[in-house]
């Protein structure tokens, strides 16, 4: 589902904005924004549904998480916020930057790798047809595979920026000074 960005695809930056909107058409814009209000009342059940699924789907995930936040909902709390976000000013990037670059620092934290973002937008999607039930028509789950593709996108660049500095700056504290 998510393709790992080659040489040749476009960077995704905040500072430039267009490309990022440009990434979805505006018709799965427009659907997306219409899902936020059902997303804010249904979105906890939701991502809750969306972790049972993918931890059960691929256990291998399970490291990835503190299971205490599992445990207390605090973690599916925190993704429906985010989700609910996302759809909402799935147009506006300049209101999402804070929120990307946190759960991005939060990924690299915890050694997200591209190749887990197939399975969690598979997870998303099958829990938010399940949930959304008779809403969830053929239109808006294509249209939410689609911004959930331009999202992944997003947070691999991000992602992978962020493990390079990272890389360097560990290179470079690890140089030995020859005087």
């Amino acid at each position: 589902m998510t393709k790992v960005p080659n040489q040749q695809s476009p960077v995704l930056t905040f500072s430039e904005p267009t490309q990022w909107v440009n990434q979805v058409s505006q018709k799965t814009i427009d659907i997306v924004k219409a899902t936020a209000p059902i997303l804010k009342k249904q979105g906890q059940q939701m991502t809750t549904r969306m972790y049972e699924i993918m931890l059960h789907n691929d256990p291998e995930v399970k490291q990835r998480f503190d299971m205490s936040a599992q445990a207390d909902g605090s973690q599916p709390a925190k993704l429906a916020t985010a989700v609910y976000s996302y759809a909402a000013h799935l147009d506006n990037p300049e209101a999402l930057k804070s929120m990307i670059k946190r759960i991005a620092h939060r990924h690299v934290q915890t050694h997200v790798q591209p190749k887990q973002y197939p399975i969690v937008g598979e997870s998303l999607l099958q829990a938010m047809k399940e949930v959304l039930g008779a809403t969830a028509t053929e239109d808006v789950m294509s249209a939410w595979a689609e911004a959930y593709q331009a999202l992944a996108c997003l947070f691999i660049e991000t992602e992978c920026l962020l493990y390079e500095e990272e890389k360097l700056g560990f290179q470079s504290l690890t140089k030995v000074d020859p005087d």
